[in-house]
């Protein structure tokens, strides 16, 4: 087997073992920044900083590390990546692009960014490296040319929290703790829980007391009218015997 079918080989066992270990992510050693994609490919080494944990509305800092392998000659033709989250935590929708180009790797470098994350984005991100580029090696066998076009390196990024449902799950936490609260209440009072049937009952001793009411009210609504008459009858004959009293009183005398 010829030298440089060896050194192709070994290329393209690194670029499959890179594709592999492309989602698996390294714990950070700094407090609150994790390592998300670690792995070489052919001609390089390519590494992902960045913020372990974030909120919507809240940043993320990423740094991306390149490093070309010794003895190698790299040019990047074009380097793109792309940040993806999920809006609702389902719907992916993308939230950072950014590409580089046209520049020889001589040593490391890193390119490094923020941006904030969409309103209701929550989750995890997903990152994704596309690269073209060329590798040119040099040695005793001559100098060996390699192209690589469309090489797509994903991985897991920031876990977004999900606010929304943390704001519910108080909201369920505080109305928990005011039924308890009503519960004893109810239990002091009436010595009964607040159970579904303690309710059912209570609703319908209710409808009996508004039933009961209404038909007091029309009761009381009779009497009041039936008082009025009777004052009225009672002013009028009042009215009548004073006035046959006064005609009574008042009748001339006859003189014989």
């Amino acid at each position: 087997m010829s030298k440089k079918m060896i050194i192709l080989l070994t290329l393209c066992l690194s670029l499959f073992l890179a594709m592999v270990c492309a989602g698996f992510r390294v714990q950070a050693q700094t407090s609150g920044v994790e390592t998300f994609f670690e792995s070489k490919i052919p001609g390089m080494r390519i590494q992902v900083n960045g913020t372990s944990t974030t909120k919507p509305i809240e940043s993320i800092t990423f740094n991306l590390s390149i490093t070309p392998d010794a003895q190698m000659e790299v040019k990047i033709t074009s380097m793109n990546l792309t940040i993806y989250g999920f809006e609702n935590g389902t719907k992916k929708v993308e939230i950072y692009a950014n590409s580089w180009g046209n520049f020889k790797l001589t040593g490391a470098k890193v390119f490094s960014d923020s941006f904030f994350v969409p309103e209701r984005v929550w989750g995890v991100a997903y990152g994704e490296i596309i690269l073209n580029y060329n590798v040119t090696i040099t040695d005793q066998f001559g100098t060996h040319y390699y192209n690589f076009q469309g090489i797509t390196l994903g991985f897991t990024m920031t876990s977004i929290e999900n606010v929304y449902l943390k704001s519910l799950e108080e909201q369920l936490e505080n109305l928990r703790d005011t039924i308890d609260g009503l519960n004893q209440t109810f239990r002091d009072c009436f010595g009964k829980s607040l159970t579904r049937d303690e309710l059912l009952n209570l609703n319908q001793t209710l409808w009996e007391l508004q039933r009961d009411y209404e038909t007091l009210k029309g009761v009381k609504s009779e009497l009041d009218n039936t008082r009025t008459a009777m004052v009225f009858l009672a002013v009028v004959a009042v009215f009548f015997v004073a006035t046959t009293a006064y005609l009574v009183f008042r009748k001339p005398k006859d003189y014989w």
